[in-house]
Formats: structure tokens, C-alpha cells, sequence
């Protein structure tokens, strides 16, 4: 684990919410020199583009935040060096949703640190007694590229809504359902297809 010339670490940092974890850092290192790189998926060309900024010269210290909710395997190896041996004033941090976003390698050349922050509720948005397919596309196309643990939220909100606040009676099979879909979530199933099955199971129940 290195340290630059003053003493200041490297570190990843692990938070569930990525987004409130990026507006923690802007006010954090606001006085600071620093500089974003913000994406959904880490890629090599992110990667090089970093590798780029970090050899640029500083007399003082240089903030690089990486802020990802996953980091691309090859995009990892390609900075495993550089986040070793720093060049001189340049600090990283490298933020994501969970510590099992980056390879065993990478974690051991880093300090490791969690932010916690206060848990939203998670709700729909949708008015589900009256759910029709002109409200159902729009909702999967917003929500088709979020992370798993959101999209697990957002499942059982949904679910939850439709029984608790608009008073939807669903069958043991359709439960059952509702379940499997959780357990999708879990395996990696895009979030087109688990949205589109629990929409459209809760609009039909409403006609039935």
C-alpha cells in the first residue's frame, strides 16, 4: 500500500449508493485539485484515459476519483500498475456499489474504505390500480440499466405497493412468481425482462 509524499493514501472506496457517494466526494475535496471519471461500466479505454490524466505533471496533490458501478476485468489489469506506483502527487480513488466489483489483485494494493449512507425507500412512481402499457414502457426504458441491488429494491417495492397501498390480490402463483423474479435479480437477468414480467403480471390482475 503506498502513500504519496505527503502521507496521503489510495484508496477504494465502497459505497451501495455510487451516486450519493460522488456528491460526498465533490464537497469533500472541493478546496482540492481533483478530477472525475464517472461511468456505468469502467471500460480499457476509461482505463487509458486515467493512466493519461495520472502522468501529467503536478507540484501538488491531484485528486483522480473513479467512480464505476463495475470495472471491466481488462480495464482493472490495465490499471493495476499505476494504482501501485503512483506517480508522484497523485492520489486515487476508486469508488463502487461492493468490494467484489475488483479483482483480488486490486484489492490488496489498496486501502479499503466504506461510506455509508442514509438508506432511501425505495418507491415506483406508478399508480399500479391503474397501470396500463403506455405507463409500462417508458418505466422499463428508464430504469433497464440500473444495478442489481436497486432493481432488487425496486421488485419488491412494486410488489409491496400493489398490495399494501392499491390493495391488488394476487394468487399463491403469482407470489411465487414475484419471488422467482427476486431470485433472477440475483443471477443477473437483465432488468427489461424482470420489469416487463412483474408490469405486466399487475396489470392483469387488474382484470381479472
Amino acid at each position: 500500500m503506498k502513500t504519496n509524499d505527503e502521507g496521503v493514501f489510495s484508496h477504494i472506496l465502497i459505497c451501495k449508493n455510487v451516486e450519493k457517494a460522488k456528491e460526498r466526494l465533490q464537497e469533500e475535496y472541493a478546496k482540492e485539485r481533483h478530477l472525475f471519471f464517472i461511468k456505468d461500466e469502467f471500460l480499457i479505454d476509461d482505463a487509458k484515459e486515467v493512466i493519461k490524466e495520472a502522468y501529467i505533471a503536478e507540484s501538488a496533490n491531484k485528486f483522480l476519483i473513479l467512480v464505476a458501478k463495475g470495472y471491466r476485468v481488462e480495464a482493472q489489469n490495465a490499471l493495476l500498475k499505476i494504482l501501485e506506483e503512483p506517480p508522484r502527487h497523485i492520489v486515487f480513488i476508486v469508488v463502487a456499489p461492493s468490494k467484489t466489483a475488483f479483482l483480488p489483485t486490486i484489492r490488496s494494493r489498496l486501502l479499503l474504505k466504506e461510506l455509508v449512507v442514509e438508506q432511501e425507500v425505495t418507491h415506483s412512481g406508478l399508480n399500479l390500480s391503474k397501470l396500463d402499457l403506455g405507463d409500462i414502457y417508458p418505466f422499463i426504458q428508464k430504469y433497464q440499466s440500473v444495478e442489481k441491488g436497486f432493481l432488487k429494491e425496486l421488485v419488491q417495492a412494486i410488489v409491496y405497493e400493489a398490495i399494501n397501498e392499491h390493495h391488488l390480490r394476487f394468487s399463491e402463483k403469482e407470489l411465487e412468481h414475484f419471488q422467482k423474479l427476486l431470485h433472477l435479480v440475483d443471477l443477473n437477468t437483465r432488468a427489461q425482462t424482470i420489469l416487463t414480467s412483474l408490469l405486466l403480471s399487475v396489470m392483469l390482475r387488474k382484470y381479472q
